[in-house]
């Protein structure tokens, strides 16, 4: 009996320790068949076309608009289990691509920087890979990903 309740508070503890981290938690969006102009999912993720269980992204955007401004300028992404979309605040140079930042428009904004390292070009899309870290409070958390957007 002791070694069970040794166990289970050390799980209560090991529970309790990263409530406390307060690290904000990058989730999944899950959406079978997203008509989107970009889409990035983890970098260790594999995504197939027929499985409905592989669309899975950490960050999507719309279309351009009519008056065809630029899609990455307010992505959406699922944090701390809330589906938010950022504002772009701004961008600077990265050797082989860009670091974009964004904020979400809560009380206590998240800061979300997207390094977007360019990959190879297609007739219809353009790949991308990089990091996505999210920080509130001076905390954060990253997430490797993989992607596309349309050309």
């Amino acid at each position: 009996m002791r070694p069970m309740l040794i166990a289970a508070f050390a799980m209560l503890l090991a529970g309790s320790a990263t409530a406390q981290d307060g690290a904000p938690r990058i989730d999944d969006i899950v959406w079978f068949n997203i008509d989107s102009y970009c889409s990035f999912t983890r970098a260790d993720q594999t995504f197939d076309y027929n499985d409905p269980e592989s669309w899975r992204w950490v960050l999507f955007t719309n279309y351009p608009g009519a008056d065809g401004g630029d899609p990455l300028e307010a992505p959406f992404m699922r944090i701390d289990g809330q589906l938010t979309q950022l504002a772009q605040i701004g961008i600077r140079p990265l050797d082989g691509g860009a670091v974009r930042s964004y904020q979400s428009r809560d009380a206590a904004p998240y800061v979300v920087e997207v390094s977007l390292l360019e990959g190879e070009r297609g007739i219809e899309s353009s790949a991308f890979s990089g990091t996505i870290k999210v920080s509130r409070n001076g905390i954060s958390s990253e997430v490797a990903y993989k992607g596309d957007c349309g050309v």
